[in-house]
C-alpha cells in the first residue's frame, strides 16, 4: 500500500493518505477502518438540478465527498471495500448528515482519519505502507547504462527504483565512453544508498546477461574505500553476481531457481517454511500422532494448547466469507499468544502450493495427539454446524455498534 501523507497531532489525532496497490491491502483497510473514523475519497454521487423553467434535472457527478464511518463491507472476490456512513464536511452538492456509500477498489486513493492513532493501528499502518521492512531480496539488474532495481519479499516483486543512461560507442578514444560510465556507477552506487537497506536485506544479486555486474562490483567496492563507506565494505558477502537472460522483471524468476542465489537466500522466510515443511513431513513418517493438518484438526490442537509450529497458507486470508477469513486470523493469533511459531506460507512459492495440498493449514504438536484421527482432515471450520460462522457475524456486528 502506497502512503501519499500522514498527519497527526501530539495526541494522535489525524489523517493518513493512502492507495491500496494489491489485493491484500484492501483487507489491511478493512481492518484498520473503524466506525466513527473518517474517509474522505472521489466518488460518483446522484445530483438534482433546477432548471431555469423549474424543471427537476438528474445527473451524475464525481465529487470528492467526506463521510462519518457507519459499516464497512469487505468484498474480496470484487477486490473493493464499501465504506457506508453519513457527510461530515460542507459540500455544494450534498447536505450535512446526508447518507452516502464509497466504493474503494485498487489503485483508488482515499485519506482515513481517526480520532486517535493508537500503537496497533501505527504498527499495522506502517507493516501496510513500507515494503522495505519485509524485503528479504534485493535484485539490481544491470546492462550498460540500465539499471533496475527490486525489493522482494515472501509473496511481492516491488519496482523501487530505476537508472536509464546513455552510454556513447567506443572510439578510438575511450575517454568520453569511461566517464559516461562512471557516471552510470555513480548513480546505481547512490541507487543502491538510497533505496536499498542494507541492514534489512539478507542478499544484494546484482544480475544481467553481460559483464556489466562484475565491474560494476569491483568499481563499487573500490569506490567505497575510497570514500570510506564502510557499510558497502563490511556488507560485500551479502553481494552476489549471476546471470540473467535480461534486465526485465522477467529476470527474477530465473534468478530465484539459481542455485548460487539459493545458497545466498538460505536464511529468508521461503527457505524458513520449506525446512519447516520438510520437518512436518518427517514428523508424519516418525512420530504420526504429533501433527494434524486440515482446518477442523487444527483448530482442535489450538483449543487443546498442542500447537508448537503452525503453517498457514496466505490464501485462506483472502477467503471471500468474512467469517471464515476472521477465524484464520483468530486461529494464528492465539497461536501466537500461546508463545509457538507461526508460519504464514505464500501460495506463489513451491512450499504455498505442497500446503494447499494439507487443507492449507499444518502444524506440529508439543505432544502427540491420538484422538485427532477420529476428525475429517478434509473438513471445514463450519462442518459441524454454523456456530462459528454465526459467532462470526456477531463479532463483526459488536465491531460497528
Amino acid at each position: 500500500m502506497k502512503l501519499t501523507h500522514k498527519d497527526f497531532d501530539k495526541d494522535g489525532k489525524g489523517t493518513a493518505g493512502l492507495i491500496p496497490e494489491e489485493s491484500e491491502d484492501l483487507w489491511h483497510l478493512y481492518n484498520m477502518v473503524a466506525k466513527f473514523d473518517t474517509i474522505k475519497a472521489s466518488t460518483l454521487r446522484k445530483i438534482q438540478k433546477e432548471g431555469s423553467t423549474g424543471t427537476v434535472q438528474t445527473e451524475t457527478r464525481k465529487i470528492a465527498l467526506t463521510i462519518l464511518v457507519k459499516s464497512v463491507e469487505y468484498d474480496a472476490a470484487g477486490n473493493c471495500i464499501r465504506f457506508s456512513g453519513t457527510n461530515c464536511e460542507e459540500n455544494q452538492w450534498v447536505k450535512m448528515g446526508a447518507h452516502h456509500t464509497i466504493d474503494i477498489q485498487l489503485n483508488n486513493k482515499l485519506t482515513v482519519g481517526k480520532e486517535r492513532w493508537d500503537f496497533m493501528h501505527l504498527q499495522q499502518l506502517d507493516q501496510a505502507t513500507d515494503i522495505h521492512k519485509s524485503a528479504e531480496v534485493a535484485i539490481v539488474l544491470l546492462d550498460a547504462g540500465v539499471a533496475n532495481f527490486h525489493l522482494l519479499t515472501a509473496v511481492l516483486a516491488k519496482d523501487v527504483h530505476r537508472i536509464s543512461v546513455t552510454l556513447p560507442k567506443k572510439r578510438v578514444t575511450t575517454t568520453g565512453y569511461d566517464k559516461a560510465v562512471v557516471r552510470y556507477y555513480e548513480q546505481v552506487y547512490a541507487g543502491i544508498k538510497d533505496h536499498i537497506d542494507l541492514d534489512l536485506v539478507k542478499c544484494v544479486v546484482l544480475a544481467g546477461p553481460g559483464f556489466t555486474k562484475e565491474d560494476y562490483l569491483a568499481w563499487m567496492l573500490l569506490r567505497a574505500q575510497q570514500l570510506g563507506e564502510t557499510v558497502f565494505l563490511q556488507k560485500k558477502s551479502m553481494f552476489v553476481c549471476a546471470h540473467a537472460s535480461c534486465v526485465h522483471k522477467q529476470a527474477l524468476k530465473e534468478l530465484l531457481a539459481d542455485e548460487q542465489v539459493q545458497k545466498s537466500i538460505a536464511n529468508t522466510k521461503a527457505a524458513m517454511h520449506l525446512r519447516a515443511l520438510e520437518d512436518f513431513y518427517q514428523t508424519v513418517k516418525n512420530e504420526p500422532d504429533r501433527v494434524s493438518y486440515g482446518p477442523r484438526q487444527v483448530k482442535e490442537s489450538i483449543d487443546m494448547g498442542a500447537v508448537q509450529v503452525l503453517m498457514v497458507v496466505d490464501s485462506l486470508f483472502r477467503n471471500a466469507n468474512v467469517a471464515t477469513r476472521r477465524h484464520y486470523v483468530d486461529m494464528t493469533e492465539g497461536v501466537r499468544e500461546q508463545g509457538s511459531t507461526v508460519h504464514i506460507f505464500s501460495q506463489q512459492h513451491i512450499s504455498g502450493e505442497q500446503l494447499n495440498q494439507l487443507g492449507g493449514i499444518a502444524c506440529i504438536l508439543r505432544f502427540p495427539c491420538p484422538e485427532l484421527e477420529d476428525i475429517d482432515s478434509e473438513a471445514g471450520l463450519s462442518d459441524d454446524g454454523d456456530e462459528l460462522v454465526e459467532i462470526a457475524k456477531e463479532e463483526d456486528v459488536d465491531a460497528f455498534t
